[in-house]
């Protein structure tokens, strides 16, 4: 019998999917969408509809594989079932310790520079370092010892941060004005052509989709998961994609291709004050940053749980880990060390930043792509069970994972388009983690061997 509890109901597992992905990366990527497509508003809605294809299709792929598992580990445990443990081992560290923790960093600072934004003071690094840090303890602190409020926290946040993103979609579908005039201390950027490399748009924009696979992580605490997840990871992507789409299209309505690109991540700002006034944004600004860590907390109710789910099937090797608290229902040795996987990340972006290592690009974004790349091959494994007539659906079976797999390969040329050599690079320290956690397996099973015979 599992040691779980079964807490979430269907509307928090949709709100959890929606809280995680909605939130960050359509307010401070749009403008890098629109860059890469040269201030093309088609392209940049094509870009939308392609790169929503790996959350939709892939979310409807790995739903055949949710019906057959409900253990704990999510894609990891997947990979146990059908592929290897040792592999499942891999990408379970990588995961725990490399793509939630890098993209959780992201998302704190981008919450810490809205704030000081709030504040209306120009904050220095070391500042929002430490802004960064409080809210990462913060969150952790509300997901261990009150457990509950955080899942009110995340169907709260997800409900809100919908409010600005939906009042520029509605407004911008009618808007009849004339584009604002760019501030004359911004540097223009015009409409221009760009060839094939829009295709680089689908690496700011993969981050604007991602972490939708975690609430797979969830499926021992989901209330009849067998019907429940399986409906969440279909309606939660289609949601988000409508919502992206409305909302790109009321930006361009309103400030114009080349007002967006020219301001940047500012722009949206520059929406809100023009349409609210300046008070009415300093509101819509509160829920901007609401809205940013109802994506960093649902991420971190799934990712504090990772590392006791892959002590607790002795992928590594603690004890201590691997035991749930029976009060707190997780492992408060797991929560802790997932914390000081992200606050790793944050002092890795924040040297980044200082020394200006990457110029339009961050941590998160190539941890982004691999973690697509590996679930290719779940969508590989989809695709056997539909052909040994496992999978009945046609549709789940084998035209999702293949539409998944397609825009799963358009992203991965993308992010090559963009930045070959770095692209190339991180993607073998990616796969030098994954190798570390294959390493910390092996190591255990043959501890685990010598000490039962």
């Amino acid at each position: 019998m599992s040691e779980h509890k079964q807490t979430y109901n269907l509307f928090t597992t949709i709100t959890m999917i929606v809280g995680v992905v909605i939130g960050s990366g359509i307010y401070f990527k749009a403008d890098d969408i629109l860059t890469y497509t040269g201030g093309s508003l088609a392209l940049g809605i094509l870009i939308l509809l392609i790169g929503s294809s790996c959350i939709v299709f892939g979310s409807i792929s790995l739903s055949e594989l949710a019906l057959r598992q409900t253990s704990a580990g999510g894609v990891s445990g997947y990979y146990a079932e059908h592929i290897h443990p040792a592999l499942a081992a891999a990408i379970g560290f990588f995961q725990a310790f490399i793509y939630l923790p890098a993209i959780i960093a992201i998302v704190s600072w981008v919450a810490n520079i809205y704030t000081w934004m709030l504040i209306g003071k120009e904050a220095s690094l070391e500042q929002q370092l430490f802004t960064t840090i409080a809210y990462t303890i913060l969150l952790v602190m509300i997901n261990i010892y009150t457990r509950n409020i955080g899942g009110h926290l995340q169907n709260l946040s997800s409900i809100i941060k919908l409010i600005p993103l939906l009042l520029v979609a509605v407004i911008g579908i009618f808007w009849t004005k004339d584009f604002p005039a760019i501030p004359p201390e911004v540097t223009v950027v015009p409409v221009h052509d760009v060839g094939w490399s829009w295709l680089s748009a689908l690496v700011p924009l993969a981050f604007s989709y991602e972490g939708w696979v975690i609430v797979v992580n969830l499926a021992p605490e989901i209330k009849n998961p067998e019907k429940n997840l399986v409906r969440a990871l279909i309606l939660g992507p289609i949601i988000i994609l409508l919502t992206y789409l409305l909302f790109f299209y009321g930006m361009n309505q309103i400030l114009g291709p080349s007002f967006i690109m020219s301001t940047g991540d500012g722009a949206v700002q520059y929406a809100i004050n023009m349409i609210f006034g300046e008070k009415i944004g300093k509101l819509l600004l509160v829920i901007v940053i609401i809205s940013v860590l109802g994506v960093a907390n649902g991420m971190f109710i799934a990712g504090i749980r990772m590392p006791q789910a892959l002590a607790s099937k002795k992928w590594i090797h603690s004890p201590k880990i691997a035991k749930l608290n029976p009060k707190y229902q997780l492992s408060t040795a797991s929560a802790y060390s997932f914390l000081a996987a992200v606050i790793f990340w944050i002092g890795i972006h924040y040297l980044f930043t200082k020394y200006q290592v990457l110029a339009n690009s961050d941590i998160s974004e190539v941890p982004v792509v691999f973690n697509n790349l590996c679930l290719v091959i779940l969508y590989v494994v989809v695709l056997k069970l539909y052909k040994k007539g496992e999978i009945k659906n046609v549709f789940t079976g084998f035209i999702s994972p293949i539409l998944a797999i397609t825009a799963t390969a358009t992203l991965f040329i993308g992010s090559l388009l963009a930045a070959p050599v770095y692209v190339s690079i991180a993607m073998l320290c990616c796969l030098f983690f994954c190798y570390v956690g294959y390493y910390f397996y092996k190591k255990n099973n043959a501890h685990t061997t010598q000490v039962n015979s």
